[in-house]
């Protein structure tokens, strides 16, 4: 069976002590502009994807896959004399 064994050391450990608070306070400060980012990437994706939307259905000309019509057009009855 195979082990980690890792050098103890003191030095990772008060480095973590350290910059935990510093990393801490820097997530603290871009937090509104991470929350900015994200609402604006979800309101983007929602306007974008309508017009997507409207455009698709623009460019598709009604075709609808779904309606068969198996049975066929109705034809013309022509009047006997």
């Amino acid at each position: 069976m195979l082990t980690y064994n890792e050098e103890v050391g003191r030095g990772k450990g008060i480095a973590a002590l350290l910059f935990g608070p510093l990393i801490g306070l820097v997530y603290f400060i871009c937090l509104p502009f991470i929350a900015i980012a994200t609402i604006a990437t979800l309101l983007g994706g929602k306007i974008l994807g309508g017009i997507l939307s409207q455009a698709r259905n623009l460019v598709s000309f009604g075709w609808r896959p779904s309606e068969a019509y198996l049975a066929g057009k109705k034809k013309k009855r022509k009047d006997k004399d």
